[in-house]
C-alpha cells in the first residue's frame, strides 16, 4: 500500500513531459544514433507498470475489505474481486523510435503521441479515482483515520495514555454500520415490496432533522419530500399513468408521476457461465471508468457504449446469455429530493446511488416486472451517480429505474 501516493506524481510528471516538454527531453537526454522519441516509450512503459502495480493493490485492498464484510477468506474474496486493470492500447514503439528523415514524417510521429498522451490521460484519472475510494476503504477497515500511522508504542509512551480509560468510539464506526444496515434493508423483500430507506441515507448524507431549524440556527435544508403512501405506488403498472423519460428533475419540467430513466452507459458481457460468477465483483463495480476497456466473455474486449430506451425496460448493448453487464448514469436535481424510485430487472440485479445500495434482488431467475420493488432514497442536489449490475440467465435481459416525481 505504501506504493501508491508515489504512482500518481509519476503519471502526471510523465503527462507533462508528453504534453508539452517531450521534445526538450529529448534534446537534454542522449539517445542512441538513429533514434528518437525514446524517452516517451520508456517513460510510457513505466507508467504502465505503475498503473499496474496500482490496479494489484486495489484489488488487494478490496479483497480484505470483502472478506471483512462477508466473513470468508482472503484468498476466497481475492477470487472474487476482479482487477481493474483496463486494456492498454498497443503504443508504436518502432514508429516513435524511428528517425524522422523526411518532413511528412513529423505529422505520423505527433499523431502517435497525442495517441500517447490520452492513454497517459486515461491512466491519470483512473489512478486518482482509485486513490480517492482507497481513502474511504482505509477508513472503514481502520475505523480511526487519525490514529491509523501511530504504532501501539508511541500511543502507551504518550503522558497521557490511560489503559483503563474508554475511547471514544471513532467517527468512522457509525458510517460504517450505517452502511451495512443501508445493505440489508435494500434487499428484495417480497412481503415489504415498499421500503423507506432515507433515515438510513440521512446519516450516511449527515442530513439533519429538516422539519426545525438547527441547533446552531442555520435554516434547515430544502428538502423535497414525496408521499408516505406507499398506496399511490401501484399506479405505476397502469397503462394510463401520466410518465416521461428523462434524467433531470426541476421545477417548471414535464408534469408527470413517473419518469423513467431511459439514456446510460452499459458495459458487458462479463462472463457468468453456469452462474459461477454471480457474487464476482467486475472492475465497473469498484471503479467507474467510461474510457476503459476490459476482456470480456470470451476474450473479446468490452468497453461502455452510450444506450437510449423509448420505454421503460433498457436492454444493455451486446446482450448474451449467461453475462453480468453494468450500467451508468447520472440523475440531476433542482434540489435535495426524498423520492420513491421503482426497480425491475430480469435477470438479478444490484442498484446503487451515490455509491450506497438501494435495492439487491435474490437470486433466483425470473422476468422483468416495472414494479419488482420500490425504494425510497435522497437525491442529492445536483448530479447523482446511479450504477446498475445486471445478471443474464438466458433468453432475454432487461432493467428499469422509474422516478416518483410526484408529491
Amino acid at each position: 500500500m505504501s506504493r501508491l501516493p508515489t504512482s500518481l506524481p509519476t503519471l502526471l510528471l510523465l503527462l507533462a513531459l508528453l504534453c508539452g516538454g517531450w521534445l526538450r527531453a529529448q534534446e537534454a537526454a542522449p539517445v542512441p544514433q538513429g533514434q528518437v522519441g525514446m524517452d516517451i516509450v520508456d517513460l510510457y512503459d513505466e507508467a504502465v507498470a505503475h498503473l499496474q502495480t496500482v490496479c494489484d493493490d486495489y484489488r488487494r485492498i478490496k479483497a480484505i475489505q470483502l472478506a471483512r464484510q462477508r466473513d470468508i477468506p482472503y484468498d476466497e474474496a481475492l477470487e472474487n474481486v476482479s482487477s481493474v486493470m483496463p486494456v492498454l492500447r498497443e503504443i508504436d514503439k518502432s514508429l516513435l523510435r524511428k528517425a524522422i528523415r523526411d518532413p511528412k514524417d513529423i505529422q505520423v510521429h505527433k499523431a502517435e503521441v497525442e495517441e500517447v498522451k490520452k492513454e497517459i490521460e486515461m491512466m491519470i484519472d483512473l489512478v486518482a479515482k482509485l486513490l480517492k475510494e482507497i481513502e474511504t476503504i482505509k477508513a472503514e477497515l481502520t475505523q480511526d483515520e487519525s490514529a491509523r500511522d501511530l504504532k501501539l508504542e508511541e500511543i502507551v509512551q504518550k503522558p497521557d495514555f490511560d489503559p483503563k480509560a474508554v475511547a471514544p468510539p471513532p467517527k468512522s464506526v457509525e458510517r460504517v454500520d450505517a452502511n451495512a444496515d443501508l445493505a440489508e434493508v435494500a434487499k428484495e423483500d417480497e412481503a415489504h415490496p415498499a421500503k423507506d430507506l432515507t433515515p438510513i441515507m440521512h446519516r450516511l448524507l449527515d442530513i439533519k432533522d429538516l422539519t426545525k431549524e438547527t441547533e446552531d440556527g442555520e435554516p434547515p435544508v430544502d428538502l423535497f419530500k414525496s408521499t408516505d403512501d406507499t398506496g399511490v405506488l401501484t399506479a405505476i403498472t397502469d397503462p394510463k399513468v401520466n410518465k416521461t423519460y428523462g434524467r433531470k428533475i426541476r421545477a417548471g419540467g414535464t408534469p408527470a408521476e413517473w419518469m423513467f430513466v431511459d439514456t446510460w452507459y452499459t458495459i458487458g458481457p462479463f462472463d457468468n457461465a453456469n452462474r459461477r460468477n454471480l457474487h464476482r465483483k467486475f472492475p465497473p463495480e469498484t471503479v467507474v471508468d467510461l474510457d476503459a476497456t476490459y476482456v470480456g466473455k470470451g476474450d473479446k474486449e468490452i468497453h461502455w457504449q452510450w444506450v437510449q430506451a423509448h420505454a421503460p425496460m433498457v436492454t444493455p448493448a451486446d446482450p448474451a446469455e449467461y453475462a453480468i453487464y453494468y450500467a451508468y448514469t447520472e440523475v440531476w436535481c433542482e434540489r435535495p429530493m426524498d423520492l420513491w424510485v421503482a426497480v425491475g430487472s430480469d435477470d438479478k440485479a444490484n442498484v446503487w446511488l451515490n455509491g450506497m445500495p438501494i435495492w439487491i434482488s435474490g437470486d433466483q431467475l425470473k422476468g422483468w416486472q416495472v414494479n419488482e420493488g420500490f425504494r425510497k432514497v435522497t437525491f442529492l442536489a445536483g448530479r447523482n451517480t446511479v450504477l446498475y449490475r445486471v445478471e443474464n440467465g438466458w433468453l432475454n435481459i432487461g432493467f428499469s429505474l422509474g422516478i416518483r416525481v410526484a408529491p
